[in-house]
């Protein structure tokens, strides 16, 4: 018989108590479990009593349970959190430093969520989106597949970017052209931005590369050249450029502003730069370079006497007026070319009648293939208020020497247009310059035409002489204004170079060249004089170039004026080191100076006592050294030059690499090789703004001219140039405006 037990409605045991007569009746074979017993349940291990007529188990302990974390939002990723007394109370932005309100009861986390797909900082931007592959350029000749994702916002940017860098016009985004380029380019970049939509772009792109400069500029001292312009509008424009060297030393140049000012008066340029200063938060002005207008000295003046009490002023602004060294050799070069040589007169006659007709310079050119000349140049017509112009045409006329020659041989419009005979020695000879002769046109018309001579050989003489004394100011200009590279430790090279060459053209036998070099001597010495009437923080840009420091200064003026002057102005040129020196040192609160002492040694007893010998030795001169150079200064200046022939020498990677040698020299390097000799930068920019204000653009406001102008060379600083092919593009652009002004004008009489 089946044992019975009692059961829940539900199918369970009533409880854990079984009858022990029951199990006996129902002729359970098993023997029955002693009462007396202790039952161990393998399960869990947990000992169950058992009493008289019961057996019970003890059910295990619960564990308890884990605690339940606190939810962090995953927006908390990308923001740092700010304490204060324990507690969160805002949250930072990690990419744009952008805070927000983050305390936990009282604000919640939805802005920062808002915040990071917003954030231009962001690197995973729009990575939300559809993503798509793309071919990315890999190391050699192979590509790379990556992923990327399509955003209108930064396709809008670039296209403002473009119209800025590009100098476009805003009329360009909704031409029928770009329009249909865009939909086969990138279907998704749809609707194309209108034009007003991109000039809002632009003027938001100023702002954030404005707000950039403002951060990078906030404590620097900083070098300034400004120039002033008229544009095709007729208003007068102003250009504030500044130059810097930042922290990791690499040469800096920024357009501040490029506005609009009332009139060219220096009170109203000073009281322009001085608003635009403030505007910019800037406290320390270095110098200022100007060309040598009137008005620029009393603008200057004005500017001395309103931020001579700023934070970062230096030496009461005593040497902040730095005169545009091109500009002065200009007017060196036209005082002695004043007098219009007959010989480059001559050779302008030819060069214009050569270049007044396509047949005729075709003629020309076939003249030149039968003397077999080889070259890659054409003959150029000058701007006769330019001379470097003129160099650059007699240098390229007097290589075609022999063509001219056969041209007046062969050619029947030159011979009649230069009046040429036949002298009794059988040269070809022209009739005197101011005859008046008849000329007969097209249709019988009978008009005059003034005679002009062609060069003589002694014209040509002359004017191979003038391009080889000319090339010495081009060559010379254009070193110094370069805008790319550091020019104030070269000033004085070149300035001495040019002094040393007019004083052996004075002692020339040709009376020509002699006169021309006594006018250029007296203009020299109008803004030169004997070197007294330099700015000396050019002399100081010198001592700081470590291959040449005070040696080079006191060597030069030992060859040109006497042992006595070289020893005064090389005590002079220390004394304003000395004076720059100790100004930067009380600005640091700390005068750091070589050590005097002997600093302790210490020497390892096994250590070879040969070594420990040369240890002392090493401390010894040290220490003889150290009483010599009491300063920074003295220590430079003692210490051996470097190679100056070395060719990649990098005077700012110099100073870097020696910053810690020399920490508050290396501080008035940095200011001091920052200064520009000449106001090409701020010149530059009217480039760029007549390009900007062309006949098609002249309704541009003043406001958006600066916006434009300002921003395009904000967004080029990023991009890097090489200097050797930009120079190249300068000088090939130049021949390029001389050769089209040549072709572009014909003479009224022909």
């Amino acid at each position: 018989m089946d044992p019975v037990f009692d059961f829940f409605p539900g199918g369970e045991l009533e409880d854990d108590e079984v009858d022990v007569e029951e199990v006996e009746v129902g002729g359970n074979s098993n023997s029955l479990v002693s009462t007396n017993a202790d039952v161990v349940d393998i399960q869990d291990d947990t000992v169950v009593e058992v009493g008289e007529n019961s057996l019970k188990r003890k059910l295990p302990p619960k564990e308890p349970k884990p605690k339940k974390e606190r939810y962090r939002s995953p927006a908390w990723d990308h923001f740092n959190e700010i304490k204060e007394g324990g507690v969160t109370k805002w949250a930072e932005c990690k990419y744009c430093k952008k805070q927000y309100r983050a305390e936990s009861k009282k604000h919640g986390v939805s802005n920062l969520k808002a915040h990071i797909p917003a954030c231009p900082l962001y690197p995973n931007r729009d990575q939300n989106g559809q993503q798509n592959l793309s071919f990315k350029p890999a190391d050699g000749d192979g590509v790379n597949v990556v992923t990327h994702v399509f955003s209108f916002d930064d396709c809008k940017r670039a296209l403002a970017e473009m119209v800025i860098i590009d100098e476009l016009p805003f009329r360009f985004v909704e031409g029928i052209g770009f329009r249909k380029f865009c939909k086969v380019m990138q279907p998704k970049f749809s609707p194309v931005p209108s034009r007003q939509t991109i000039t809002r772009e632009v003027g938001a792109i100023h702002n954030f590369e404005r707000g950039k400069l403002k951060k990078l500029l906030k404590g620097r001292r900083i070098c300034l050249t400004t120039d002033t312009w008229t544009s095709i509008q007729n208003l007068n424009y102003m250009c504030l450029t500044a130059h810097f060297i930042d922290d990791d030393w690499n040469l800096q140049k920024r357009i501040l502003n490029f506005c609009q000012v009332i009139n060219h008066k220096g009170e109203t340029i000073g009281k322009k730069i001085e608003s635009l200063l403030l505007d910019w938060n800037i406290d320390g002005i270095f110098t200022l370079t100007v060309d040598n207008a009137s008005s620029n000295d009393t603008a200057i003046k004005f500017l001395k006497r309103k931020t001579k009490d700023w934070k970062r002023t230096i030496l009461d602004h005593d040497y902040l007026h730095v005169r545009c060294c091109a500009h002065i050799l200009n007017l060196i070069v036209v005082e002695g070319l004043k007098d219009k040589n007959e010989s480059i007169l001559r050779v302008r006659d030819i060069v214009r009648y050569v270049r007044s007709s396509p047949q005729r310079l075709e003629s020309f050119k076939k003249c030149v293939e039968k003397e077999k000349i080889v070259s890659n140049q054409t003959v150029c017509l000058d701007v006769c208020t330019r001379w470097n112009s003129t160099y650059l045409m007699l240098e390229v006329a007097v290589k075609f020497e022999k063509a001219f020659q056969r041209m007046a041989e062969e050619d029947s419009g030159f011979k009649t247009f230069f009046g040429i005979k036949e002298g009794d020695d059988g040269e070809l000879v022209s009739f005197e310059g101011g005859e008046t002769i008849e000329l007969v046109g097209e249709g019988g018309q009978v008009r005059s035409h003034r005679v002009q001579r062609i060069p003589t050989k002694l014209d040509w003489k002359n004017c191979a002489m003038f391009t080889k004394f000319l090339k010495l100011f081009y060559d010379a200009t254009k070193k110094l204004s370069a805008s790319l590279f550091v020019t104030s430790n070269v000033f004085f090279d070149e300035m001495y170079n040019v002094e040393v060459q007019i004083e052996k053209l004075i002692a020339n036998n040709d009376p020509l060249l002699s006169k021309m070099a006594l006018d250029m001597k007296k203009k020299f010495d109008t803004y030169w004089g004997k070197g007294d009437r330099f700015n000396f923080l050019l002399y100081v840009a010198v001592v700081l170039d470590p291959r040449f420091k005070l040696r080079w200064v006191k060597f030069c003026y030992i060859k040109t004026k006497g042992k006595e002057v070289a020893e005064e102005m090389e005590k002079r040129v220390k004394g304003v080191l000395d004076k720059l020196y100790d100004a930067y040192a009380n600005e640091g609160e700390v005068r750091v100076q070589v050590a005097s002492t002997t600093p302790s040694i210490v020497v390892d007893e096994d250590c070879d006592d040969r070594l420990s010998l040369a240890n002392e030795f090493d401390t010894y001169l040290e220490q003889e050294y150290s009483s010599v150079c009491s300063s920074e200064v003295d220590k430079y200046v003692n210490d051996l030059c470097e190679r100056k022939d070395t060719p990649d020498f990098d005077i700012l990677l110099w100073w870097k690499n020696n910053s810690k040698k020399y920490p508050i020299l290396s501080q008035v390097a940095r200011d001091v090789l920052a200064m520009p000799v000449s106001t090409v930068a701020s010149e530059s920019a009217f480039s760029t703004g007549g390009r900007v204000l062309d006949p098609f653009r002249s309704s541009l406001s003043p406001s958006m001219v600066e916006t434009l102008v300002c921003t395009q060379n904000w967004l080029l600083s990023t991009v890097p140039i090489s200097l050797r092919q930009g120079m190249d593009k300068v000088e090939d652009l130049e021949r390029e405006i001389l050769g089209n002004d040549a072709s572009s004008e014909v003479p009224k009489d022909l």
